[in-house]
């Protein structure tokens, strides 16, 4: 067989898709509960997917068509109004904002944007798995720098200093954030911009769960002065929409990035998906949206955020954690257990699924500053499921201490 590209043989595999193929198995086997996956639980809409259907059957064609690289221009619209509403920042929706399959294409087509070989890419650490493996598929090199449960998994601008410097191409920040649900603060916002203007690097603000928020909304950082300029915002459907099998997402950013990312994009999916891009524009139709957020989705998580943590107090005393702000997770340190145990964190959770038929996802896939630590989503499962679940977990541990 002919030689394969060196360049993917050196891309390691994402660890979260590994865990939903193990899932899957494992499903087969008994009842598993589910603290791993970061998918909605929530069905989308009702009346968004009455519409589509509705609209499948009465116009089957134009449902399944190719559309635009961009994506449709009603949707864009719709997108600009919807972003001055709720963050007072204004897009022209024909040349800054481009349809994405998925905040995952949003965020590689971002990064192919911009990078060129021997460029650097700030992380924090830990952060999500998507970003350092297409930076070093595109030639970057990526640099990390360390938040900690004792400071709230809070960056701070001091440690981005020791790191930034003319290889600095972009800085990626994700808030609310995967995996510690934090959101970052309005002063580390600022100070950012201006390491930005000062060094002359991009900002990639990952806002995938703007609207997964249970007290303060997150800084929006093209609302700061000189950070329009700059910065490129990866957007995604799956979360505050709960489609994620639609894969459908957008970018803002300044015209030139845009038109750079439409470049690369005809070339790697040609268009966003058009059954998706139908159901979003009747999402931001009539209320709907705010009364899914208000009424349905935000509810129900905070519910079930606020049951998992008095859980982990009351079943992982030795745990620490912090409560999330935003998203759908809560970063646990089990250091304390895992030492005792004699277990990394990789072990500790594949045997706790095979023990226990119980998925959390390792911290070490997150970063190294998430060693001895495992992520534990609370969106995924019901309150009773997620109290069986907790018992299970201390039952496990118990059995070794």
């Amino acid at each position: 067989m002919p030689r394969l590209s060196s360049r993917t043989q050196a891309i390691v595999g994402s660890p979260i898709r590994r865990i939903a193929t193990l899932l899957d198995e494992a499903r087969r086997k008994g009842d598993i509960i589910s603290f791993g996956g970061g998918a909605p639980s929530l069905p989308p809409p009702q009346e968004v997917v009455d519409y589509l259907a509705d609209f499948l059957r009465k116009a089957p064609q134009k449902t399944v068509a190719y559309g635009a690289t961009r994506g449709m221009i009603e949707l864009r619209e719709l997108i600009a109004e919807d972003l001055k509403k709720y963050w007072n920042v204004s897009y022209d929706p024909k040349e800054e904002i481009m349809i994405v399959n998925g905040g995952t294409e949003g965020i590689y087509l971002a990064l192919g944007a911009i990078l060129e070989p021997g460029d650097e890419v700030v992380l924090i650490d830990p952060t999500y798995v998507g970003y350092a493996e297409p930076v070093r598929l595109l030639g970057g090199r990526v640099r990390y720098v360390p938040v900690k449960v004792e400071e709230d998994y809070q960056p701070n601008i001091e440690d981005v200093k020791k790191v930034v410097s003319p290889l600095t191409k972009a800085f990626v920040l994700l808030s609310p954030d995967n995996p510690t649900g934090r959101i970052v603060t309005e002063e580390f916002v600022r100070d950012l911009v201006k390491l930005a203007r000062e060094y002359d690097f991009w900002i990639i603000f990952d806002a995938v769960y703007k609207h997964i928020s249970y007290g303060r909304p997150t800084p929006w950082v093209d609302a700061f002065p000189g950070a329009r300029e700059r910065t490129i915002t990866i957007n995604s459907f799956s979360k505050e929409a709960s489609i994620p099998g639609f894969r459908l997402g957008y970018v803002t950013g300044p015209a030139e990035v845009i038109e750079s990312m439409e470049k690369i994009k005809q070339y790697v999916s040609l268009a966003p998906d058009t059954p998706g891009q139908i159901a979003m524009i009747k999402f931001y139709e009539s209320g709907i949206k705010e009364r899914y957020l208000n009424e349905i989705v935000i509810p129900t998580y905070r519910k079930r955020r606020d049951l998992m943590y008095k859980l982990i107090k009351e079943y992982l005393p030795e745990a620490r954690t912090t409560l999330p702000e935003g998203a759908f997770y809560f970063f646990v340190d089990m250091r304390r257990y895992l030492e005792a145990m004699g277990r990394d964190d990789e072990e500790f959770s594949n045997r706790l699924l095979y023990r226990k038929s119980v998925v959390v996802i390792p911290g070490k896939y997150f970063g190294e500053m998430g060693l001895g630590h495992v992520r534990m989503t609370f969106v995924s499962e019901p309150e009773e499921r997620i109290e069986e679940g907790m018992k299970r977990i201390s039952a496990y541990i118990s059995s070794y201490l």
